[in-house]
């Protein structure tokens, strides 16, 4: 594991994970050993179990470990659609963090930022301004929330699968672990049928150990008409508009070719580039 801390960041690389944390508290120096700590353990943990948290999410599964079971459960809210507890992998490791630092200590705001899979706190009082990235980035102002959120992108042209076409898909919920499987499932959810315009492969053709298998994933898309973008997200929308009802999550916002869709709560956000905002 390798750590630093600069301008007041704590920056981790250890395995798969690549974490940035800030805290806003007098015990930073305590708080930030702390999620030295948890980042590694919840890393061992994983492995122990890494063969049963890449096959498919079950009604009545159990876990040994505590980052395992919030995995599960978190996938387990999406069934009956496909997906496994891999899903929420990076979202369940920043919001496991978290709830630890907070059990000991007092902060006024804090996030851990795990790849781009954001679990933080915030007191009434306080707001986070966040860049989500990619080729249309874009300032997040995640304010007059009071208490832990989570915030997790899913996209074809991330460093996740998709079988989506999606550039991205940014969903925000109360935990990171839900956010990160929302995101999954509505990325998967946009998408085009027999289009010559998409390009599938099979998963396991890019990664022998994937928990996808032969399923499809997208690896190119071509310019798309105005019509087979709408067509497209509307199928994302349809979803999340049923798990923002439901209480699951508490907005969305959709990217592809830089026509964007926001659904559910409106959080004030700064595009970095010029975007269509659709209204479908």
């Amino acid at each position: 594991m390798r750590s630093l801390i600069e301008d007041g960041k704590l920056y981790i690389e250890n395995g798969p994970t690549n974490i940035i944390a800030e805290a806003f508290s007098l015990d930073k120096k305590e708080i930030y050993n702390l999620i030295c700590e948890y980042s590694s353990k919840y890393l061992k943990d994983l492995s122990l179990e890494i063969d049963n948290l890449k096959r498919p999410t079950s009604e009545n599964k159990k876990f040994k470990s505590e980052i395992a079971n919030r995995m599960f459960n978190s996938t387990k809210l999406f069934l009956p659609d496909f997906i496994t507890p891999m899903a929420s992998v990076a979202g369940a490791i920043s919001e496991s963090i978290l709830l630890k630092v907070l059990e000991k200590y007092n902060v006024n705001k804090i996030y851990i930022n795990n790849g781009g899979d954001i679990s933080l706190y915030v007191s009434e009082s306080e707001k986070f301004n966040f860049s989500i990235g990619g080729e249309t980035s874009y300032i997040f102002e995640y304010a007059n929330l009071n208490g832990i959120g989570g915030i997790a992108t899913s996209g074809w042209k991330g460093r996740s699968f998709s079988s989506g076409i999606a550039d991205s898909v940014t969903v925000i919920a109360e935990k990171a672990s839900i956010a990160d499987a929302a995101a999954t499932i509505i990325c998967n959810k946009i998408d085009l049928k027999n289009s010559n315009k998409i390009i599938k492969k099979k998963a396991n053709d890019f990664y022998e150990n994937t928990d996808l298998d032969d399923r499809l994933i997208t690896v190119s898309v071509e310019n798309l008409t105005e019509q087979e973008i709408e067509k497209a997200i509307s199928k994302g929308k349809i979803t999340s508009e049923y798990f923002i009802a439901k209480n699951i999550i508490k907005s969305v916002i959709i990217n592809l070719q830089n026509n964007i869709l926001i659904i559910g709560h409106k959080f004030n956000i700064k595009f970095n580039k010029k975007v269509k905002l659709l209204q479908i």
